[in-house]
């Protein structure tokens, strides 16, 4: 348990780091630096946003798209997850005013 715990914590630090912070060159580009083509149309960055992203001039503009959106995306999943719980402890404890007057609306 303490393993999995260790290795989701060093991933999730990885992912703030990649899409919050200083992005890491780890698999390199899928651009050419010089020309700034792309190397294959079928080349996809393997992990968080593609280290390019921090030497254009729409880095910053592309940056904070990328966290509103994904702040957007973790908020309503984190919203939807607790209004489903609540309706599953509603249900399970035999509270139907709360299953019908919060879970439902």
């Amino acid at each position: 348990m303490l393993l999995m715990m260790g290795f989701f914590s060093v991933f999730c630090g990885f992912l703030y780091n990649d899409f919050m912070g200083i992005p890491l060159n780890i698999f390199g580009s899928c651009y050419n630096l010089k020309t700034g083509q792309r190397k294959s149309p079928n080349c996809v960055y393997s992990f968080g946003i593609d280290p390019v992203w921090a030497l254009s001039k729409q880095d910053l503009i592309f940056t904070n798209s990328v966290k509103m959106k994904t702040a957007v995306i973790i908020g309503v999943s984190h919203m939807t997850l607790g209004l489903i719980q609540k309706g599953i402890n509603a249900r399970y404890f035999k509270n139907h005013i709360d299953f019908v007057h919060e879970f439902i609306p």
